[in-house]
């Protein structure tokens, strides 16, 4: 990569679209700049994009990106910072962005050494977006990653120099323009400013173009908004309502009255700010107050949010979507696309405008009570995904709450600023832990809890609750001793007057998890049925299935199959009924690595195509791994190692992003490495390296595909829904699906019939679909009726 040429395509090439996040709109007028770019890093391996707010930074770099993902055959990585405010977590954001969760407390690496060592010598370009907030933290960073990754290039953008050693600068400038008054217009070439304009207004206006009538007015246009391309894009949304005459006379306006009539010294920083000024005086009194009132919001947001958190005085919720209506005409707000679920739009606010309303609400006097707002908005938000994250609306509420991130971290950061919301924000944290653990980030849960726990030291049921789900948080990561350091702390604090029976029950069930991962049956078991009993009379039916989910584990890891899988039919009764994912998908897994321990092949496979299946549907990672890693120890017990060995690999690379290989459970290790050992014997070592490294070059779908397709089976038994296990598998609830799927119903009319979500529907006939190996629904009504009584 020293010439920035390609490279031969490498077995670890990640998908073409890893990464890199959509394109708002099409870059114009940058071909000589992304030729500099792409010249400067085949030169230098750190290279800053400098300019401006608004200057364009962000889709060069976006497109440089994407015209050198061919000459980075180990990735392409965007990293977006500008809703980052904490420093420490810069090497936590950019881990997220390369898919490499976070680094385990069983060893003393910090995430930044966790990141070098997984960059090593893989040729990848990290695109980091937004420094200047953080440029002393980025350039450390960068520093740190070019010294030991040799391979590694890094393009950043900022609004002023990383000052790092090596770094090389490119000044992004506004697009070329033509003054009027000095350039002949008749017969010239228009300017890319006067380019990107008629293509924005294009979009605004029906068959608005450039003509010999216009021209003058539009590069008059383009000339005093200095090229700069959002102040550009705000100008062009207004022909809605404006003609071009009318937009210069009021931007004439707008610009005398705020540089004091000298428009042609002001700092391109402050040219930006008069262009949003401009666009903030066109809006209505109440388009002003929503603008301000929304820049409390980080990232994503929907119209039910906006009206809880902006509604106020002067702005009644009933009045907020035509107001929001108008801040997406003036392009102040984004619509984003619409994901195809059915679900609510979506809108967001460029980070600059954002930034310019926050300053406007500060100068309000009323930020905090909106941000206050915002909180409380964060909380319900928290505490209804918790409400819902052991039941038949997990996935729908996982994704939820991930679209919101954003803002639950800004909320978070609020709490840990202001003085007196730490127990808020404690109860916040908490009502996460599932997101937590499902995404991966155990990490910045924790980070979030013991920051908080902080600055809320006295005794209080918000500090216990806190204390034992960073415990839990810490056992689940592989932290094993911090995990029960902090659940004793938080018996202690509960002896101290806080917390209540369910904190108590759940750090009963703390004990009984570490003792589990650590293998002492005895003691796990002991603890987890004092906690089952003290779940079971709480009604805490979610808590209690995965308590029992974790007995069955316990069972697993000491290799008392039979008791596992007797311990799953008394799980099921409860578990079922939830109709959730990621206990299921634990438990699945736990099973079918049961039946694989007592031999019982076919049967496991059916399982683990099942849990799989559950787990792809939640991004339950670590399901998905131990799941693959089983399915090559089957093909590896059964002699067949041309199978065995690329999901062996495949399993290998997810857990090497997770630091933490099978949570550090000795029986699982030993499984593994035995069906290494064997496979490597039986083919030879080159040849199994071989097949190996092809398996851990596959993404997650194709390494899910390999697993649950079996060559030798793939027309026989299962496919044609006889195999062994194929009915039997099926839950009562999925039975139940699959027999009004007979009766000729669509998705919405079961749901109707069962009184269910149509979501829920839906993802039991992808499951069962999944399950069965099957493409159509017609297969599935073919199994159902056959084993349906006559006349049913």
């Amino acid at each position: 990569m020293d010439a920035f040429v390609p490279q031969a395509q490498s077995a670890h090439d990640l998908d073409a679209g890893a990464g890199l996040p959509a394109e708002l709109t099409r870059l114009i007028g940058r071909e000589a700049e992304l030729a500099e770019v792409r010249t400067a890093l085949g030169q230098g391996r750190l290279v800053t994009l400098m300019g401006a707010g608004g200057v364009g930074k962000t889709r060069l770099a976006l497109s440089t990106a994407r015209r050198t993902r061919e000459y980075c055959p180990d990735g392409v990585y965007f990293v977006e910072l500008s809703e980052l405010r904490d420093p420490e977590l810069l090497a936590n954001a950019v881990a997220a962005a390369v898919q490499l969760p976070e680094q385990s407390e069983r060893t003393t690496r910090t995430m930044l050494e966790t990141l070098i060592g997984y960059f090593g010598r893989k040729q990848v370009l990290l695109v980091l977006d937004t420094c200047e907030h953080l440029v002393d933290a980025c350039a450390v960073f960068v520093q740190s990653v070019l010294r030991y990754c040799p391979q590694v290039r890094v393009l950043t953008t900022s609004r002023q120099p990383l000052d790092a050693p090596g770094e090389h600068v490119l000044q992004v400038m506004p697009l070329p323009v033509i003054d009027p008054d000095e350039d002949a217009l008749p017969g010239a070439e228009p300017s890319d400013a006067m380019l990107l304009f008629a293509e924005r207004a294009a979009a605004v206006v029906r068959g608005f173009g450039l003509t010999d009538a216009n021209r003058d007015l539009v590069a008059r246009l383009c000339h005093r908004l200095d090229g700069i391309p959002l102040a550009i894009e705000l100008a062009a949304v207004r022909l809605r309502a404006l003609s071009l005459e009318q937009l210069l006379s009021r931007l004439d306006d707008r610009f005398r009255l705020l540089s004091g009539g000298s428009r042609g010294v002001l700092p391109r920083h402050q040219t930006l700010r008069t262009a949003i000024d401009w666009s903030h005086g066109l809006c209505s009194d109440q388009e002003q107050l929503l603008w301000i009132r929304l820049s409390v919001f980080a990232g994503e947001f929907e119209l039910t949010a906006a009206e809880e958190v902006c509604s106020g005085p002067r702005l009644p919720a009933e009045e907020i979507l035509e107001c929001l209506i108008g801040l997406v005409d003036k392009a102040i707000v984004l619509r984003l696309d619409d994901e195809g679920d059915g679900s609510d739009a979506r809108y967001r606010m460029l980070d600059t405008i954002r930034e310019y309303g926050r300053e406007r609400l500060a100068e309000s006097g009323a930020e905090l009570e909106y941000r206050t707002r915002h909180r409380d908005h964060c909380l319900a938000l928290a505490e209804e995904f918790d409400s819902r994250w052991l039941t038949g609306d997990q996935v729908a509420w996982m994704r939820a709450a991930w679209r919101e991130r954003a803002s639950l971290r800004s909320a978070l950061e609020f709490c840990c600023t202001e003085p007196g919301e730490a127990a808020t924000g404690l109860r916040l944290a908490s009502a996460l832990w599932g997101l937590w653990l499902c995404q991966g980030r155990t990490d910045e849960g924790r980070y979030w809890l013991e920051r908080l726990l902080t600055h809320c030291p006295g005794p209080h049921p918000a500090r216990v609750t806190a204390l034992r789900v960073a415990g839990h948080l810490s056992l689940m990561s592989g932290a094993h001793e911090r995990g029960l350091e902090l659940t004793q702390q938080s018996r202690d604090a509960a002896d101290e007057g806080g917390g209540g029976r369910v904190d108590a029950a759940y750090v009963v069930f703390n004990q009984g998890l570490a003792h589990t991962l650590t293998g002492e049956l005895d003691l796990a078991l002991e603890h987890l049925g004092d906690a089952r009993e003290r779940l079971s009379g709480l009604g805490e039916r979610g808590g209690e299935a995965w308590m029992l989910g974790t007995m069955c584990g316990s069972y697993l890891c000491a290799g008392e199959y039979d008791k596992t899988l007797a311990t799953f039919e008394e799980t099921q009764p409860i578990l079922e009924p939830l109709e959730e994912r990621w206990v299921s998908g634990w438990v699945g897994w736990i099973r079918g690595a049961a039946l694989w321990g007592l031999g019982r092949h076919d049967e496991s496979a059916d399982v683990l195509r099942s849990a799989l299946s559950m787990c792809m549907e939640i991004d339950h990672a670590q399901g998905i791994a131990f799941s693959i890693d089983t399915f090559g120890w089957i093909a590896a017990a059964e002699g067949r190692h041309k199978r065995a060995a690329p999901l062996l690999g495949a399993a290998d690379r997810l857990w090497e992003r997770f630091h933490d290989p099978r949570l550090g459970i000795p029986a699982m290790h030993q499984a593994h490495d035995a069906a290494v050992a064997a496979s490597r014997t039986a083919l030879g070592k080159r040849r199994f390296e071989e097949l190996y490294a092809t398996g851990a070059a596959l993404p997650i779908q194709e390494a899910v595909d390999r697993a649950i397709s079996d060559p030798r089976t793939a027309s026989g038994k299962e496919r044609s829904g006889g195999a062994r296990g194929g009915w039997a598998a099926l839950t009562v609830r999925e039975r139940e699906i699959a027999a009004l799927v007979a009766e000729g119903l669509s998705n919405r009319r079961i749901a109707e019939r069962l009184t269910i979500s149509k979501r829920t529907v839906d993802s039991h006939v992808e499951h069962i679909r999944g399950k069965l190996g099957y493409a159509s629904r017609t297969q599935i009504a073919t199994l159902a009726t056959s084993h349906l009584p006559l006349g049913s």
